[in-house]
């Protein structure tokens, strides 16, 4: 048996399943002396978009990025990322994320290959 660390309660059992699964040891959910359930963490809850919300920026030219989840996101993502007006490819946004030698055999077709590669 062991004591919680958090909220003080005393003879608390360890969660064999979770031990099993994962290799790691927690304790069993319980109530503090308060009446609240100790050791849950309580998850963020977000509004859903609709499919009206979403604005795709026209400066990104034939990518996955781009999509805006409303208006106020888009001006962001403009300011962020084209603060010039320039047009980018999916390379602009890949190659911070990979080697030389990946962009040079993976990406030769792309318009803005010269800008990467020596």
């Amino acid at each position: 048996m062991k004591t919680c660390n958090r909220c003080g309660t005393q003879n608390i059992e360890w969660d064999m399943h979770y031990h099993e699964v994962t290799g790691k040891w927690k304790l069993l959910e319980h109530k503090s002396s308060k009446g609240q359930v100790c050791g849950r963490v309580k998850q963020e809850v977000f509004a859903k978009s609709s499919k009206k919300d979403i604005v795709k920026c026209p400066l990104c030219i034939d990518t996955s990025f781009g999509w805006c989840e409303s208006k106020k996101l888009f001006e962001t993502h403009l300011h962020s990322f084209h603060p010039k007006g320039d047009i980018l490819t999916e390379l602009d946004y890949v190659s911070k994320f990979q080697s030389q030698d990946t962009t040079r055999r993976f990406w030769k077709y792309d318009e803005h290959y010269s800008r990467y590669v020596d």
